[in-house]
């Protein structure tokens, strides 16, 4: 078996764990001496970004002290 199909066969397989064998799987890696190195540079928090963030964006300053009236307005209703 070469390296490059053992990683797609390794790669192939992560993608099928449910999170729980995901998290044990992630603890028996920490915890083999010849892969507890590899483990220890991906430690870093992922950072996601909003795909929403800004959607909103009105220009209007902060909308969350007027989101009463807004929210009134456009139900047609009086606050």
């Amino acid at each position: 078996m070469s390296a490059g199909h053992a990683y797609e066969e390794l790669h192939h397989l992560v993608d099928q764990l449910s999170p729980d064998q995901a998290r044990r799987l992630l603890r028996l890696v920490k915890t083999d001496p010849e892969l507890a190195d590899v483990s220890d540079e991906h430690d870093e928090p992922v950072r996601r970004r909003l795909s929403i963030a800004g959607i909103g964006a009105s220009g209007e300053g902060d909308l969350s002290e007027r989101v009463e009236d807004l929210l009134a307005e456009r139900f047609n209703r009086s606050v």
